[in-house]
């Protein structure tokens, strides 16, 4: 059983000898009478009629294995066509993929067929062993490859940048440097928001990124996002529930969220956790929160030492009262939410059980009790 190129081409060649056939007949009745007579002239006509045969079914043959795959291998090719390209340029990129076998005959299949307007830029994940018929749909769609890509809540901005990176869609350093960008963060933040750092506002959720993105472009894209669930927790109040509620500016709503999301396990507790943040405040107890102290210390550290607490840091929360100047990570939507809104309590102390949920305490000797029962 032959291929599919072979079939092809068995259909096309009884084609192209009927089609010359019936040219030579045509001619010999429109020119026969002109001709008859010059034998000569009779005589180099059909010899010439069969070499003119032969060079276009050459042609033709030429053409058509030109076009054929030279890459057989199992694997999914990826292509990329910058915008501008030259119908010669694509051709050549075809063939060092080995999609096509010579670049010429693309080039002359392409005109012949008028589709020299039809390839579009893009970049292609193409599957293996693709016909030429398809490849070339596939070209007219201008489709890109599509990153989806997954952000955690919690993660902190350089933990997101270097996952980003390890996706091959920014260059870090590039990323960085417009994280700190206070104009560029202007252009899609709210006014209230922008404090020269991107730390927070980086949204956790599940993004689909273009192939050949920019850093700017990316960025925008998650910042555009934190906007939108911003928008939504706040459409009541243009940020004046916050100083008339809990006494919290906008941009320290975020950074009390971003300690919830390192604190809460449980998305009931993060409310109340929230509330037990704003009862300390109110009373001008420290935070003591250790989430605070590893954003200092700039690692995760799974149990803190007492020497740990001791860091000289504007993030230590045990040596220092109040919030940290700035949000420890990027919290989720239900932790902007308990910040925004938290739990009206009495509580002053929590604890973490071993399933992640917390033990609620309103004096310290209920919290010592509490500490206990879980040793």
């Amino acid at each position: 059983m032959g291929t599919r190129r072979d079939l092809n081409l068995h259909r096309l060649i009884p084609r192209l000898t009927r089609f010359c056939r019936l040219g030579v007949e045509n001619f010999t009745k429109v020119w026969g009478p002109v001709v008859k007579g010059r034998s000569r002239l009779v005589f180099f006509m059909e010899p010439l009629l069969v070499l003119a045969f032969i060079f276009f079914t050459g042609q033709v043959a030429w053409v058509f294995f030109g076009v054929q795959a030279q890459n057989r291998s199992e694997e999914k090719v990826f292509l990329s066509i910058p915008l501008g390209s030259s119908l010669t340029q694509v051709a050549r990129l075809l063939e060092e993929e080995g999609l096509i076998n010579n670049s010429r005959s693309f080039i002359w299949y392409v005109y012949l067929f008028g589709k020299e307007n039809r390839i579009k830029a893009g970049h292609y994940l193409l599957e293996p062993r693709l016909s030429f018929a398809e490849l070339l749909r596939e070209l007219e769609k201008g489709r890109p490859i599509i990153h989806r890509v997954t952000i955690p809540e919690g993660l902190r901005a350089d933990e997101i940048t270097e996952l980003l990176a390890k996706k091959g869609l920014i260059d870090p350093e590039v990323f960085t440097d417009l994280l700190e960008d206070e104009e560029f963060l202007a252009s899609i933040l709210p006014p209230e928001l922008v404090t020269g750092s991107g730390e927070g506002f980086l949204f956790p959720d599940t993004y689909e990124f273009i192939e050949g993105m920019t850093e700017k472009e990316v960025l925008s894209t998650l910042l555009r996002r934190f906007r939108q669930v911003w928008s939504e927790l706040t459409a009541d109040g243009d940020g004046q529930s916050f100083k008339d509620g809990q006494g919290l500016s906008p941009y320290k709503s975020v950074i009390l969220a971003s300690i919830v999301e390192a604190e809460a396990k449980v998305e009931s507790d993060r409310p109340i956790i929230a509330g037990v943040f704003i009862n300390r405040i109110k009373k001008r107890y420290p935070l003591q929160s250790c989430a605070t102290v590893q954003y200092a210390l700039g690692e995760r550290k799974p149990r803190l030492l007492y020497k740990d607490l001791e860091i000289d840091s504007p993030y230590n929360t045990y040596k220092n009262y109040g919030l940290p100047p700035g949000p420890i990570c990027n919290p989720g939507r239900a932790s902007l939410a308990a910040a925004i809104k938290p739990t009206e309590t009495n509580y002053l102390y929590f604890v973490a059980k071993p399933d992640g949920s917390h033990i609620f305490s309103r004096s310290y000797r209920e919290h010592l009790n509490a500490q206990r029962s879980l040793e």
